[in-house]
């Protein structure tokens, strides 16, 4: 029993991508416990109080584990759940009947640095002796791993994803774009239209005239100013889109799928609650946006080009306005990039 508790915790903690590390750990202990299914969800604000936001879900199947598509699942109000308002207020696990004969829910809290961030729900037979602690061990290597992976993926100052996490992350998005590309070949005119419509957005973004801010008050007023639109980035944009720091007064949001209205609409409101924004002792700031869907015949360095270039034309033709690349080719602007054909570093 040691020796595969060992090799299951390498495993989970062989893993340096966020996503993957809570995916690995949700199917080991499923594995472990021999449960039916498992689950992984975190907790966001709602508009009616603190909601569950599934995240990861597994069940088992003809004795193997899959994991399961959870796209549009809906959120759970935490308050209409026992057992994860239970968790929510106590910080401890709990137990009861499931839905299914013979089976049991358990949940446990799944803790940030001071508080409870999600819960690991499990659905499986009553816990033998030893498996409460089982899982509490797991959770805890889990957590202090995760504190380990956002020290080395965040930016010091703002708290945003790195510029390196972003190099990462980047291939993961474009793969994504050609598995969409892969289903409409299979799936005609009607599935063609549908990915397109629910498009992955890169967005580039620069604070306008920041050298003067840093000239005029000083780098530490500049400083406030980032981390202060770092902020205001989370509070814009939904929870499951990625915010990078590229560094200096640079930033970059991948946006989860939406269509060509919604991606507008989140970067026009985003530039307009800056605008609108008083940073102290500076007062008002402006940002520029410019901003590509992702397509699956895109590698790293077209993709970020296209956002650039539409950046460039925003600051170029007045700062303080969102620009899309599509719009600007479309509109013959700029002219549209060649094709590129091999893949290329990023950086």
């Amino acid at each position: 029993m040691f020796g595969s508790v060992l090799d299951s915790l390498i495993e989970v903690t062989g893993n340096s991508e966020r996503d993957a590390l809570v995916q690995s750990l949700v199917a080991t202990l499923c594995e472990l416990l021999n449960a039916q299914e498992g689950a992984v969800y975190w907790l966001a604000a709602g508009k009616s109080g603190s909601e569950a936001r599934l995240t990861v879900s597994v069940r088992r199947e003809k004795e193997k584990l899959v994991f399961v598509p959870i796209q549009d699942a809906p959120a759970i109000l935490v308050s209409s759940d026992d057992d994860f308002a239970h968790c929510l207020e106590t910080g401890d696990f709990t137990s009861s009947l499931a839905q299914v004969p013979g089976l049991m829910r358990y949940v446990h809290p799944l803790f940030g640095r001071d508080r409870v961030e999600g819960f690991f729900e499990v659905m499986g037979p009553e816990y033998e002796e030893g498996n409460e602690k089982l899982v509490t061990g797991f959770l805890q290597v889990f957590r202090n791993y995760v504190r380990i992976l956002d020290e080395s993926e965040r930016d010091t100052l703002t708290g945003l994803l790195n510029r390196r996490t972003f190099d990462r992350n980047i291939g993961h998005l474009l793969s994504q774009a050609r598995m969409n590309a892969a289903m409409d070949d299979a799936q005609g005119k009607s599935r063609r239209e549908d990915i397109r419509a629910q498009s992955r957005w890169l967005a580039v973004l620069d604070v306008d005239h920041f050298k003067r801010v840093n000239d005029k008050f000083g780098h530490i007023y500049g400083d406030e100013v980032l981390i202060l639109l770092a902020g205001i980035m989370r509070k814009v944009f939904r929870e499951r889109d990625k915010l990078f720091r590229f560094g200096g007064e640079e930033f970059v949001a991948a946006l989860e799928p939406t269509d060509a209205q919604g991606a507008r609409t989140v970067l026009e409101r985003l530039r307009e609650t800056v605008a609108s924004y008083e940073f102290p002792q500076v007062g008002q700031v402006t940002i520029s946006i410019g901003y590509v869907r992702i397509s699956s015949q895109d590698v790293p360095a077209t993709v970020v080009g296209h956002a650039d270039e539409a950046l460039y034309y925003a600051k170029q033709h007045g700062r303080n306005q969102v620009c899309s690349y599509e719009a600007l080719v479309s509109e013959n602007k700029i002219a549209p990039a060649a094709a590129m054909n091999v893949d290329v570093d990023l950086f």
